[in-house]
């Protein structure tokens, strides 16, 4: 018997005539049926709806998430749903993996143990289209009445009565891009105080939510609000077996950290309590020792920081979790400040190390290679052939490619090393050579 699959889209929106009509194209070529939710839009975000065929329902907004997309999920006649923002979507390559993927769940899967979910990545996108974080969403369920969203804000998929969930894990096939963290986006939209709002009538009903504490923690720090965003991690990590998971802790410590180093109050020897806390607790995530290299780098205690830069480096190569990680988006910082500690401490082992990662990361930085250079000039007998120093280099760069050479060439004749400079020049064509002539004094 063939595999039955129908997929609903469902969105629930407020003024979205920025993003609804992206918003209803990825899916048009693979979706049974589209169904938007308004919450009160005063713009053209039902018109626009409309006019591309979706079919548009009216729920007043009662500062609940949960009820809003309960509503639409009871809309759906797919047995198969796919729930994202108005601000996400997914690209054509990864549209064309979605139904062979469910089609490939419902033929493969035991009733009694079929997922209930896809867990897919999700990219954040800021106001330029770059990735700033990322991270693990379930934006695609199964649409039965025992499967539904609980809490009124950072939602989440339960099924009701209790029950174990079963998930099928695609984050190497399916990626949401989400172009609604950027910081206008989130000023347009006025979340802030609003979920701020919400998180504190959850924890009115329920204080003793660990993960909602770091949600609201989160919202605060976004708002620069860093004493009161450090009282709610705080209130969070106070009782880790508060935690459903242990690894959800992590964040809210990462971010306790954060909020301390930004507000540069505590001594040492507090800071640091907090860092041991986290690492009592169990933590795994690279951004506690992180926070601390930071620390220290603050504090000016070059040595120390480094030490714990390179903690966190090692826990990185280790690391198996979905968090966002903070030390990700900032490794080529890192790679530097720790490739210049080396190069004063005259560590030329590390110095070639933190060099190459620096230089993989970002082939034309200047500062790198010209230490590594000056480094590789010193061995016998390279100051006259350059021979392992070209063997090095072309392990590092594509030396066919003609911005290679010349960035190779300058960085040679500026650290007076001929013998390399002789070798590179050997691989200019007779234009390129033209080039180099002409540009005088640059090289």
């Amino acid at each position: 018997m063939k595999p039955f699959v129908r997929l609903s889209q469902c969105m629930i929106v407020k003024d979205e005539e920025k993003n609804i009509r992206r918003a209803l194209s990825w899916g048009k070529g693979i979706v049974y049926e589209q169904i938007v939710v308004d919450t009160g839009s005063t713009d053209r975000t039902v018109e626009i709806a409309e006019e591309m065929g979706a079919k548009v329902y009216h729920f007043p907004w009662i500062n609940d998430f949960s009820a809003a997309k309960n509503f639409a999920i009871e809309k759906a006649r797919g047995n198969w749903i796919a729930f994202l923002d108005a601000d996400e979507y997914f690209s054509e390559e990864h549209v064309k993996k979605i139904l062979p993927l469910l089609k490939q769940i419902e033929k493969d899967s035991f009733p009694s143990h079929r997922p209930h979910f896809v867990r897919s990545m999700l990219v954040n996108l800021d106001d330029n289209g770059k990735a700033i974080t990322s991270g693990v969403q379930d934006r695609i369920l199964r649409n039965i009445p025992e499967l539904r969203y609980f809490s009124r804000i950072h939602e989440h998929l339960d099924l009701v009565g209790g029950g174990q969930l079963y998930s099928c894990d695609a984050t190497e096939e399916l990626t949401v891009i989400h172009t609604g963290y950027s910081e206008e986006a989130y000023r347009e939209k006025n979340k802030k105080e609003r979920n701020i709002s919400m998180i504190r009538k959850e924890l009115e009903e329920n204080p003793k939510n660990a993960q909602m504490w770091m949600y609201l923690g989160d919202s605060l720090l976004l708002e620069d609000r860093l004493e009161e965003a450090e009282e709610a991690y705080l209130r969070g990590v106070e009782n880790p077996a508060a935690f459903a998971d242990i690894t959800q802790q992590d964040p809210g410590f990462s971010s306790l950290l954060k909020v301390k180093f930004g507000r540069n109050v505590d001594s040492d020897d507090e800071f640091m309590a907090a860092h041991q806390q986290a690492k009592d607790a169990g933590c795994v995530s690279p951004d506690v020792d992180y926070w601390a290299g930071e620390w220290f780098f603050m504090r000016g205690d070059e040595a120390k920081s480094i030490e714990y830069f390179e903690k966190a480096l090692q826990q990185l190569d280790q690391y198996e979790g979905n968090d966002p990680l903070l030390l990700s988006a900032r490794l080529l910082i890192t790679y530097q400040r720790i490739f210049m500690f080396y190069v004063k401490q005259n560590r030329p082992v590390e110095v070639v190390r933190y060099g190459v990662l620096l230089l993989r990361m970002e082939p034309y930085h200047v500062e790198a290679l010209r230490e590594l250079l000056l480094l590789l000039k010193r061995e016998p007998g390279e100051m006259e052939t350059a021979s392992a120093t070209f063997d090095f280099l072309s392990k590092l760069y594509d030396l066919s490619v003609f911005k290679n050479k010349i960035f190779l060439l300058k960085v040679s004749r500026q650290i007076l090393f001929s013998a390399l400079g002789n070798k590179i020049e050997s691989l200019l064509s007779s234009e390129e050579r033209k080039f180099v002539a002409e540009a005088g004094d640059i090289f």
